[in-house]
């Protein structure tokens, strides 16, 4: 599927196409140019498809988890978060946005039970009224079941309210964005998708709230695949790179993508670039420019290879440019949904999960401070943009790739400034620690629900909580 957060969003529990495949264990050098934009990685797969209300009573937090669960949850990845500049990526709420509610003491609140069950690797966007949620997968015992249900949380009025049925098959992990009038959502993981079948959609609808209503998007233009790199940047969503879902084991990876327009409902594809095919690139979008860096590429010796430029693509004039060098990633694969797409600060475009960051006046990069979530190996962290720190809750680790729940996870949160380039640790939350949760930033407070415990616990949660800087 697509990696692409706000993120969702997400993060990816990747395995390579074929069970002969290995990875390259040695890090690379990559390039990379502008962005800010949505991601969301591959992740949980298996189980059959399911929908319904939480189990759990009131305030517990935690639905239908297995023996001894007190909770599971999911990142929004690609696009999975709200957050972003106000003019590219995720949309970033403002103070003055009529959803953003009043203003509240400083610190956490916890949100008030919703209609959803407990699930992880739901997506989430603010609109400016509200948090659309929407996806995901709740865990019975080893298997993830998809869901296609969605909620809408109102901070004004403090209240949850049902989504119309969408068109869409169930799934975790879509890419979502806002994209000022309609909430889109497009890819996600199919049952199977981390078993090596690389079976993911290539589908997607646009929903709004205004009316409850959806719509499907165009078909998309390309071949089906796994592993592509999604970014929105404000107008567009872009697509690019990739592997092959029908080309047997270890498929070539894809050097071809697709720009999609909600304005007029059509994918427009993009123009051929110097870029090699990879897997799980860098993305970032920038104004009407989308980054693509670094990912895997072709297999060689039966290991897949990192591939190590980069380039930025203009929308505007369907024209791709070279970008700088990145000093290599600690990671061969793009783990964490949230780290792999950047966002843009403004001054600088920063990859907080992979600790690095880009200044497009000289086109370098840089290493950012050390800080507990700036670790690409930390995946399913909640993050949000909120124009001035890029927010990171939870996460987790994990001891093997697939569907399976995080080994550990991580209690706190943290608040990386990258004017100052240091990070801010967050107070404790009124949540019990879990990975793959949802948030958004509505302009006043940065919100995370959902989410799931580690492999000893294997609870789905349904609660949530905002905190307010």
């Amino acid at each position: 599927m697509v990696l692409v957060g706000a993120g969702c969003h997400s993060g990816g529990r990747h395995e390579a196409k074929g069970p002969g495949t290995a990875l390259d264990p040695s890090g690379a050098t990559a390039g990379t140019g502008p962005g800010a934009g949505v991601g969301s990685a591959p992740g949980n797969a298996s189980g059959a498809a399911s929908t319904g209300q939480s189990g759990s009573a009131p305030g517990s937090g935690a639905s239908g988890g297995g023996p001894g669960a007190t909770g599971t949850g999911g990142s929004g990845g690609p696009g999975g978060s709200g957050g972003g500049g106000k003019d590219s990526g995720p949309i970033a709420g403002s103070p003055t946005d009529p959803g953003a509610g009043p203003a509240r003491p400083k610190g956490w609140r916890r949100l008030p039970t919703g209609p959803l069950r407990g699930r992880h690797s739901a997506s989430a966007v603010w609109t400016g009224r509200e948090m659309i949620v929407w996806g995901g997968a709740w865990r019975a015992g080893n298997a993830s079941i998809w869901l296609d249900d969605g909620a809408a949380y109102d901070p004004a009025g403090d209240r949850w309210r049902r989504l119309a049925s969408s068109p869409l098959a169930p799934r975790s992990e879509a890419v979502i964005a806002w994209t000022g009038k309609e909430v889109l959502v497009w890819g996600g993981q199919k049952p199977g998708s981390l078993s090596g079948n690389g079976s993911e959609f290539d589908d997607g609808a646009l929903y709004d709230p205004a009316r409850d209503t959806w719509k499907p998007m165009a078909t998309w233009p390309l071949a089906p695949r796994y592993g592509a790199r999604a970014v929105w940047t404000g107008t567009r969503l872009v697509v690019w790179g990739g592997a092959s879902a029908e080309a047997g084991e270890d498929p070539p990876p894809l050097a071809d993508g697709a720009a999609y327009d909600p304005a007029g409902n059509h994918w427009t594809k993009m123009a051929a670039g110097p870029l090699s095919g990879r897997i799980a690139p860098l993305g970032a979008a920038r104004g009407d420019s989308a980054l693509l860096s670094w990912g895997l590429g072709a297999v060689q010796d039966g290991k897949r290879v990192p591939a190590a430029d980069s380039a930025v693509y203009d929308l505007g004039h369907s024209r791709w440019s070279p970008a700088g060098a990145v000093p290599p990633p600690r990671d061969t694969w793009c783990l964490d949904g949230p780290g792999c797409v950047g966002v843009d600060t403004g001054s600088r475009v920063v990859f907080a999960g992979q600790g690095l960051a880009w200044d497009p006046s000289g086109d370098r990069w840089s290493v950012i401070a050390a800080g507990p979530f700036a670790d690409p190996h930390l995946e399913g962290k909640a993050a949000a943009w909120t124009g001035s720190r890029v927010m990171l809750w939870g996460g987790g680790t994990t001891t093997s790739p697939g569907d399976v729940p995080p080994a550990t996870v991580n209690p706190g949160g943290s608040a990386y400034d990258p004017a100052a380039d240091r990070w801010e640790p967050l107070p404790a939350a009124p949540l019990t620690p879990r990975a793959r949760a949802a948030a958004v930033w509505t302009g006043r407070e940065f919100i995370v629900w959902g989410g799931e415990g580690d492999e000893n616990h294997r609870a789905q949660f349904d609660d949530g909580a905002a905190y307010t800087p």
